[in-house]
């Protein structure tokens, strides 16, 4: 019986483990990222004055918190892979990485509110 409990905690410990780890926690912080930009450039598509890119980048810049969190978390991310002599290389891998995945999102929302323009 006892067995069994410690086996059920290991188990619940290795779970909420997994929970913390620096992956899920930078997939997380890019989700809150994603969710943030793609709801912020809305009211930007019947701004005709302004040309789609422009849109996607206001977009970006309401959302500026939530990508910082992410940067940093795909920094740490990538900070855990090298040796501590090595951590200035894995900050700029770092924020290179997030730099891919903020050009994406831009051009994300660029797209989007092209089509969204395009369909009314």
């Amino acid at each position: 019986m006892m067995r069994r409990m410690l086996v059920a905690a290991s188990v619940l410990a290795g779970l909420a483990g997994c929970a913390s780890h620096p992956a899920s926690q930078t997939q997380d912080a890019y989700n809150q990222y994603w969710a943030c930009a793609s709801q912020a450039v809305r009211p930007y598509v019947n701004q005709r004055n302004l040309t789609s890119r422009e849109a996607a980048l206001r977009a970006q810049a309401h959302c500026n918190d939530s990508y910082q969190v992410y940067r940093a978390r795909q920094i740490a991310m990538v900070r855990r892979t090298v040796a501590s002599d090595s951590y200035d290389m894995a900050d700029q891998l770092g924020a290179q990485q997030a730099l891919v995945w903020r050009r994406r999102v831009t051009q994300a929302l660029d797209d989007y509110v092209r089509r969204a323009r395009a369909g009314s």
